[in-house]
């Protein structure tokens, strides 16, 4: 009877919401801008449709015209961005237009336990405390455990493909590449997934962001504030995994001293703490969102790359691999035209993270000429929009040519850089907030993809459906490929 009372409780108070919040933005939204139907954000939660579909079909027209839209998304309305000048502006205005993650916008939630106060979510001076702890770490990095790490993956492949595993699904493989490299390369301990079948601290993970991101309750947050006993359960499991992963930290770099002698982006927290300049909570949310950002960002990328190398493989994959078969010194690997020009259009086509909700006007203010906004609306940027965007790249927006970017190093560095700071590519954000691991995500993909290319062939399974996710963070979903094991030249 409890059981039912509750279920009726919940679906109250859902169509209450609906009915006087859902349906219709507030009246003090800006009128000269569309609307997108409140619906859209629900239909990849009942149809098989990819969000790149979502966007065309429902988006596109109204982004590309007016450069600006009100959207519904994680309980509320929403403006988001897609043009070019509008987001000059809101990376230039930090003060208008505040960063301000889940910690501030969904407080009650599980996500928000999850990831907490950030150097990627904070504002102000709090911010910059978190920036001074972790930037050289990130800037300033040594690359040999990626290069082992590359030779680990591979070998773990060709295994596979010994053992009559003809088809391969990337994302949990990639994904244990991704967290043995951020945990070595900036938190200074070894996560061992690559090594370890069976890792508890990888399948936590695991477990919890299925319960975290679940399409429902990302779409209705609130519900985190009911006494569901699953969420209950997800927030007890998010405390758990943070407690142990703080532990790992502490026990590979605090409890010996070890901190006092090393660069790592960790290292630099654990010093800014002892200095009384963060907290321990602040320390702890610093340590979870490097390890979380830092390796689900490169492995959407990574699984980008895998997917067009595979679909362009007669092309590209060869051309690639002539280019990177006889460098050896990774540091080289940044000035191959090819492949560097071949990352920046994988970035520029599937940006890993397509839609980023993340600021809230301080003030009533205006966006270009003509948009009034009112204070505390939250308002974000569709990157996926903004680099395919004809008015950005022309009639071939949405078509994969990296040679776009240049035929020698200098000039495709060059027109990255300039596509960074028009804000025609917006992967990496932008501004004084742009991502801090750039560096370290273009480095481990150049290092992974050159080693792989030497040591393996691969394709698109031919029964996997060519898809990309359906919401949240953009790459093939649930990609599979058939590798073929290459013999040295």
């Amino acid at each position: 009877m409890f059981i039912l009372k509750l279920i009726g409780f919940i679906l109250l108070i859902i169509i209450s919401y609906i009915a006087f919040v859902v349906v219709v933005p507030p009246l003090n939204f800006p009128r000269n801008i569309p609307t997108i139907p409140f619906y859209v954000v629900f239909l990849p939660v009942i149809f098989p449709i990819d969000q790149t579909e979502l966007y065309d079909l429902y988006i596109r027209k109204s982004m590309e015209k007016y450069g600006a839209v009100k959207i519904f998304f994680g309980s509320r309305w929403n403006i988001l961005v897609s043009r070019s000048e509008y987001l000059a502006q809101i990376f230039k205005d930090e003060d208008t237009f505040a960063k301000s993650g889940n910690q501030k916008k969904i407080p009650y939630s599980a996500l928000a336990a999850y990831t907490g106060d950030n150097v990627i979510s904070a504002h102000g001076k709090v911010w910059k405390d978190y920036r001074n702890a972790v930037t050289n770490g990130l800037q300033h990095f040594d690359d040999a455990p990626i290069s082992k790490n590359a030779k680990t993956f591979c070998n773990l492949i060709k295994k596979r493909a010994q053992n009559g595993e003809s088809s391969i699904q990337m994302g949990p493989l990639s994904q244990r590449l991704a967290l043995d490299n951020i945990s070595q390369v900036a938190l200074g301990f070894d996560f061992a997934t690559l090594t370890q079948d069976k890792n508890a601290l990888h399948e936590l993970l695991v477990h919890i962001k299925k319960q975290i991101f679940h399409p429902f309750f990302l779409t209705f947050p609130f519900l985190d504030l009911l006494p569901i006993p699953s969420r209950r359960k997800a927030f007890r499991d998010v405390a758990s995994f943070r407690e142990l992963l703080v532990k790992r930290v502490q026990d590979q770099l605090i409890n010996n001293y070890k901190f006092e002698q090393t660069t790592f982006a960790a290292s630099d927290l654990i010093r800014a703490h002892n200095n009384e300049v963060i907290d321990y909570r602040q320390l702890s949310d610093n340590i979870v969102i490097i390890l979380v950002a830092g390796h689900e960002n490169p492995q959407l990328l990574f699984n980008t790359s895998l997917y067009l190398l595979a679909k362009y493989s007669t092309e590209w994959q060869n051309s690639l691999r002539q280019e990177v078969e006889s460098v050896t010194n990774s540091k080289a690997l940044a000035d191959l035209p090819l492949l560097n020009a071949f990352l920046f259009e994988a970035v520029r086509l599937y940006p890993p993270l397509s839609t980023i909700i993340n600021r809230c006007t301080t003030k009533v203010c205006k966006l270009g000429a003509d948009i009034v906004i009112p204070k505390d609306v939250y308002v974000g940027y569709n990157n996926f929009g903004t680099s395919h965007d004809p008015k950005n790249w022309g009639p071939t927006a949405n078509d994969f040519k990296p040679e776009r970017w240049g035929s020698d190093i200098e000039t495709i560095r060059k027109n990255w850089r300039l596509a960074k700071n028009r804000c025609t590519v917006t992967g990496f954000h932008g501004g004084r907030r742009a991502c801090l691991g750039e560096k370290l995500a273009l480095t481990e993909m150049r290092i992974t993809l050159a080693e792989m290319l030497r040591q393996l062939e691969w394709t698109l399974d031919p029964e996997w459906e060519e898809k990309l996710t359906p919401a949240g963070p953009l790459c093939p979903f649930n990609l599979k490929l058939k590798f073929k094991e290459r013999v040295p030249s």
